[in-house]
C-alpha cells in the first residue's frame, strides 16, 4: 500500500496543450507538488475580503437611497406647505449645500440602481423574471431622472445662494419679471426630482432585502444552483 501510494505521488498530470486532454508524467527529482491548500487558503481569504467590499458597498448604496428620499420628501413637503417667498427664505441659505447633496446622492443612487440590475440579472431575476426585472428598470428610471432634474435646478440654486450671501432678506424685495419666471420654472423641475427621489426609495425599499443578501458571491451560488441544479467550484 505505501508503494502504490509513493508512485502515485510521484505523478503529475500535465494539460497536453490542446486544452482538452492531459498525460500523466513522472516527476522529476527536484520537482515538488504545488502548495495546494496555501492556493486555496488565499484565494478563500481573497473571496471573503471581496464579500465583504460587495456587502459594505451594497450597504452604502442603500444608505445613501434613503437618504435621498428623506430629503426629498422633507424639502418637497417645505415646498408645498409655503408660499414662495417663505420658501425662498428657508431654501436659499441651504441652496448650495442642498444642490450638492442632490448632485451626490442621485449620483450614487443611480450607480446603486445599475448594480442592482446586473446583481438580480446574474440571480436570474429571483426566478421572478418579467415582474423584477420592470421593477429594476423603473428604479433605474427615477433615479435617472432625479439627476437630470437637479441638473437643470443648478443654475437658479447657484443664484438664490449667492442673493442670500449678499443680502439676506432678499427675498422680501420686489423681484423682476424674469426672475420670477424661473423660479417659477425651478420650483417645477425641484418639486419632481423630489418626487423621484422619494418614488426611487419606495421601488428599492421594495427589495432590499434580497438586494442586501445578494451582495456577496455566496447566495449567488445558491441561486446558481437552484437553477441549474449544479454546484458552483468555490
Amino acid at each position: 500500500g505505501d508503494e502504490e501510494a509513493d508512485a502515485a505521488n510521484n505523478i503529475l498530470y500535465v494539460e497536453t496543450g490542446t486544452g482538452r486532454a492531459f498525460k500523466r508524467k513522472k516527476k522529476d527529482a527536484g520537482e515538488k507538488a504545488m502548495p495546494t491548500d496555501r492556493v486555496s487558503d488565499a484565494d478563500k481569504n481573497l473571496k471573503s475580503f471581496l464579500d465583504l467590499i460587495a456587502s459594505l458597498t451594497a450597504s452604502s448604496f442603500i444608505f445613501c437611497q434613503g437618504l435621498l428620499g428623506g430629503i426629498s420628501l422633507l424639502l418637497f413637503y417645505l415646498q408645498v406647505n409655503q408660499d414662495e417667498r417663505s420658501f425662498m427664505r428657508v431654501y436659499s441659505p441651504i441652496a448650495a449645500d442642498g444642490q450638492k447633496a442632490f448632485v451626490f446622492l442621485s449620483t450614487v443612487s443611480m450607480v446603486a440602481a445599475f448594480d442592482k440590475w446586473t446583481k438580480d440579472q446574474m440571480a436570474g431575476w429571483h426566478l421572478r423574471g418579467g415582474y423584477l426585472q420592470a421593477l429594476d428598470a423603473m428604479i433605474i428610471i427615477t433615479y435617472s431622472l432625479c439627476f437630470v432634474f437637479t441638473l437643470l435646478c443648478v443654475p437658479l440654486e447657484d443664484v438664490m445662494h449667492s442673493s442670500h450671501l449678499r443680502v439676506r432678506e432678499w427675498y422680501r424685495w420686489e423681484l423682476s419679471a424674469q426672475f420670477n419666471e424661473r423660479y417659477s420654472t425651478w420650483s417645477v423641475m425641484h418639486a419632481i426630482r423630489c418626487v423621484f427621489g422619494i418614488l426611487g426609495w419606495v421601488f428599492s425599499a421594495w427589495e432590499t432585502r434580497n438586494y442586501l443578501n445578494n451582495a456577496p458571491n455566496k447566495p449567488m451560488h445558491d441561486i446558481y444552483e437552484k437553477l441549474y441544479g449544479k454546484t458552483v467550484q468555490k
